[in-house]
């Protein structure tokens, strides 16, 4: 998959335009950063938000833990040409968690080599 064929979120904050995405490179930095993607669902409460702040690697490295933070409890968790979602209590599906989800799942796709990489010819002997 192409870079520009991935999954974004895209939106303004403050007097800045922000584009979330992941790569291969940023999966990395996660993990070196301790996040455990076979464990994901041992950070019950801290997951999402610790994903989000990974979806800013690709285009905005250097951006503030703060800011991250301050934009992701800022977020509608519906992207704005989305229905909101209920689970069963009524309660409104986390959409953004889920967009975060397909994203990484993309990223991974890059990662584990689906498709042709590489040119140069090898064999076993």
């Amino acid at each position: 998959m192409a870079k520009s064929e991935r999954t974004k979120i895209e939106f303004n904050y403050g007097n800045k335009h922000y584009c979330l995405m992941y790569t291969a490179n940023s999966l990395k930095k996660l993990e070196r950063n301790g996040v455990k993607f076979n464990k994901l669902e041992d950070m019950v409460f801290t997951a999402p938000e610790v994903l989000f702040r990974g979806a800013f690697y690709a285009n905005h490295p250097t951006e503030s833990e703060r800011t991250i933070h301050e934009i992701y409890l800022a977020l509608k968790r519906t992207a704005e040409d989305a229905t909101p979602e209920y689970d069963e209590d009524g309660h409104e599906i986390d959409l953004l968690a889920q967009t975060l989800g397909d994203m990484i799942a993309e990223a991974v796709e890059e990662f584990t080599g689906r498709g042709e990489k590489g040119n140069v010819v090898w064999k076993v002997t």
